[in-house]
């Protein structure tokens, strides 16, 4: 007895019909569907799109204040021509050329013009603007010298340290552009960079964050340089020096030696002695009818190639004695 699933296939028409008669029934359908297609593409219809302002400037000026950077446009036409101008995406840009003038009147007309030039058909019609007239305004170009920001995140390999951190060549950049723009810069980023696991020094360049439009840098990456060498961890042996000790006969503190644990570069090992450090311990404000306290303590002076250096104890009790009268 036949399935379910075998009646329902014995069922179809095109299965019962002579082959010639299937494929001329696949070609009408074939030929309805163009012609539907032709006679619905050829009806008007209308997109909507966002049209985005660039302007063009002499190098000597830069635009003032904050002109219209988009505006919404309706555009209207044939089906067949409005593919085309789909596939383009929602989106469409313009340049404007505003050139050395200080007063630019970007009136609806000029921005119709602009936006027709870059239609994908001369047969597409713009229905609707949402743009009211304004003025561009510009103003002579300035330039600002300002520090560049890291944003460069450098880890190491186990028992590997920068000498000097990383480094940047040159350290600041010129930011030109109208003069009420750049008073509220005062430096300027790199772009994100993450060195991980290093071994050896290294030699790059990283970009600077790209400026917007209005903004120039004088250039768009800088030099990278991270010195990175073996490290070893030392301990040494440092006395407490008092500081701002009150008149008395006797002051100390205990402990009067600290441990300070710091990293040192394999090179610069056994070289590093207990007198390039210095620990103290400020007493100003210690009460002198007090027979001990406590006193926080200081790393005041550490040698410059120590990549990481910590010291404990971090506080000391203080003792001062004075003289029976």
């Amino acid at each position: 007895m036949p399935s379910t699933l075998q009646r329902l296939k014995d069922s179809i028409p095109l299965r019962n019909m002579a082959t010639t008669d299937r494929q001329m029934l696949l070609i009408c359908i074939g030929l309805a569907f163009v012609f539907w297609l032709i006679l619905n593409l050829s009806q008007d219809y209308e997109i909507n799109k966002t049209v985005m302002l660039q302007y063009s400037v002499s190098n000597d000026r830069a635009l003032a204040g904050t002109p219209p950077r988009s505006v919404p446009v309706q555009i209207r036409g044939r089906g067949w021509n409005l593919i085309w101008e789909s596939m383009r995406g929602s989106e469409m840009s313009v340049q404007l050329d505003v050139g050395a003038d200080e007063d630019y009147l970007l009136s609806r007309n000029v921005l119709e013009q602009e936006i027709r030039r870059q239609l994908t058909s001369g047969d597409l019609e713009i229905d609707n603007i949402g743009y009211d007239p304004q003025r561009i305004l510009t103003t002579p170009r300035d330039g600002k010298r300002v520090p560049i920001i890291s944003n460069v995140k450098a880890s190491f390999g186990p028992g590997y340290a920068a000498v000097n951190g990383v480094t940047l060549q040159p350290d600041s950049v010129t930011v030109s552009g109208a003069i009420d723009e750049l008073e509220e810069i005062t430096s300027w980023p790199t772009e994100p960079l993450i060195l991980e696991g290093l071994e050896e020094s290294i030699r790059t360049s990283v970009a600077l964050k790209p400026p917007p439009e209005g903004l120039k840098l004088n250039y768009d990456e800088i030099r990278l340089a991270v010195d990175v060498e073996a490290f070893i961890e030392q301990q040494f042996r440092i006395p407490v020096t008092l500081y701002n000790a009150p008149p008395s006969d006797s002051s100390r503190v205990f402990p009067p030696y600290v441990t300070v644990t710091a990293t040192v570069p394999q090179r610069a090992f056994g070289t590093i002695r207990e007198t390039d450090f210095r620990v103290e311990a400020d007493l100003s404000r210690m009460k002198t009818n007090d027979p001990y306290n406590t006193v926080p303590l200081t790393l005041t002076r550490v040698p410059e190639n120590i990549s990481r250096v910590d010291f404990t104890p971090r506080a000391v009790e203080y003792y001062i004695y004075n003289r029976p009268q």
